[in-house]
């Protein structure tokens, strides 16, 4: 009997980048290893080497980079192959073949969505036609440029209209965001989209064109997370529209035609609703970690008080908020130790909080590192603190209840959900309330060293019966067996939490 199949489409994470949604993807596929696993990875730049070792029940990657490629769309083609889809990629055949195609994929995507079924018809023609004509040729033509334009002109409000420059810069993400279809999508049992953004394309048009299941998988909300990347960007404010426009389009078409879509907790399927995914379709499928790689109960060896943070270095993590509760923390109480673990994501935002530690005088107090192993970073805490001003369901607040650290988190995405009572939750981005929770679990006495244990000891309870590693893989198990019936009964699909 064949083994069951399941193309597991990703961006910007597993298996080439670190991060949540990465080690997620890892446990999955190493979780079931009696399931065949093919890779369809969207990376932003080529000859990225994995940041996993592959599991053996990978058989194949497939790799698209969206830049760093001379020419936009997929490089993996044969020279002589190449050659032969440039060759038959004439202007006669772009204007008969490919131009009204295209008319109804740019206008569909400049709306923001609005017709999810003509935008994934449309996308599965450009697919098609991709595989016999060259991609860089067909959209860099005179021909795809003018129709490019003239309906950017007929799209944005009056007075609101994209200057040539803004034209540009729209239609060369437009050439590379597109250059996925061009791409073979390896054909499965089922496909799993790791995000609701371009990487579940290849399930939408799978789907349309072979009959295959689309489960659709969000950590942290991909239109939210937009919005408030594209709020500190430097683009004008057509070309964020456009961005959006385009994301929202992309997100609308997927949630229409996934079979079932996953969400860490009630926080994350709210906001799906919003965005336009049916609530029939969402299921509640939290993360969980393995309680065995962790140590509760050691003792810390540093008589220094140790506040631990665990995330890369980019602005939804809020790092800037707890750096300014750190130097509120540190008039009260001047030996703490605020350590911060995390590969830097993005280097001008690491330059303002190192900005915020010497404004600040917290040189002595601020620790910027990385680790390899989280397990064993916990242990040298007194406090794990997640200052996030966005998030899904971290996994270092659930490998912080593993390691019975008592915790300090902002109250976003399902991090209460989680919690559930079990440890301090404030407003995000409210450094004097992160600094009072702080200092809550800090001080001396021993209420405060009952009040720390008691928060450790209930997290870990919690952790110990809902957020298992077998309990997580269990749940998509169930999933993938469901979605190859008819029927999917909604008592498989939530659980309870």
């Amino acid at each position: 009997m064949a083994r069951f199949s399941v193309l597991m489409c990703s961006e910007g994470t597993y298996p080439y980048y670190s991060g949540g949604v990465s080690v997620w993807c890892d446990q999955l596929i190493r979780g079931l290893p009696d399931i065949d696993f093919r890779l369809f990875a969207i990376s932003h730049a080529p000859n990225r080497t994995p940041a996993f070792s592959i599991p053996p029940n990978v058989i194949g990657i497939n790799s698209v980079s969206l830049w760093g490629t001379e020419e936009p769309g997929w490089q993996d083609a044969s020279f002589a192959e190449t050659y032969q889809r440039k060759a038959r990629t004439t202007p006669d055949v772009i204007r008969t073949e490919f131009m009204d195609v295209f008319e109804v994929a740019v206008n569909c995507l400049l709306r923001g969505g609005g017709d999810p079924e003509r935008l994934a018809n449309a996308l599965t023609s450009l697919h098609v036609y991709f595989k016999y004509f060259d991609f860089s040729k067909t959209m860099t033509s005179p021909e795809a440029w003018e129709l490019f334009l003239h309906a950017c002109q007929g799209s944005f409000p009056e007075g609101e209209s994209l200057t040539i420059h803004e034209v540009t810069a729209c239609m060369r993400w437009m050439q590379r965001f597109l250059g996925i279809l061009a791409a073979p999508f390896p054909v499965t049992d089922i496909t799993h989209s790791s995000m609701s953004g371009l990487a579940a394309i290849p399930g939408v048009i799978n789907k349309l064109t072979k009959g295959i299941p689309l489960l659709l998988t969000e950590h942290g909300i991909y239109i939210r997370e937009l919005y408030l990347s594209l709020m500190r960007s430097g683009y004008s404010n057509a070309c964020r529209r456009f961005l959006l426009a385009f994301n929202q389009a992309i997100v609308e078409m997927n949630y229409h035609h996934a079979d079932q879509i996953t969400a860490l907790g009630t926080f994350n399927k709210s906001w799906q609703i919003q965005f336009g995914a049916p609530a029939e379709k969402i299921c509640i499928t939290p993360n969980g970690a393995d309680p065995d790689r962790f140590y509760p109960g050691r003792i810390k060896s540093d008589d220094r008080p140790v506040v631990l943070t665990l995330a890369r270095i980019y602005h939804l993590k809020g790092i800037q908020y707890l750096l300014r509760a750190a130097g509120i923390v540190r008039s009260r109480i001047p030996a703490v130790l605020f350590r911060i673990l995390g590969e830097v994501a993005d280097p001008e935002y690491f330059r303002e909080c190192q900005a915020i530690v010497s404004s600040l005088g917290l040189e002595n107090s601020v620790e910027f590192a990385t680790t390899s192993d989280a397990s064993r970073a916990f242990p040298t805490a007194d406090v794990f603190c997640l200052p996030s001003i966005s998030e899904g369901m971290p996994y270092s607040i659930i490998e912080a209840m593993f390691s019975g650290c008592p915790i300090v988190a902002t109250d976003v995405g399902n991090v209460s959900e989680v919690l559930s009572g079990t440890g301090i939750v404030v407003c995000p981005a409210d450094p004097d309330a992160l600094a009072h929770a702080l200092l809550s679990l800090l001080s001396d006495g021993d209420a405060s060293r009952a009040y720390r244990d008691g928060l450790a000891n209930a997290a870990l309870a919690r952790a110990q019966s809902l957020y298992t590693i077998e309990q997580a893989v269990g749940r998509f198990r169930t999933l993938y067996e469901s979605l190859t019936y008819d029927g999917i009964p909604s008592k498989m699909c939530t659980a309870s939490v």
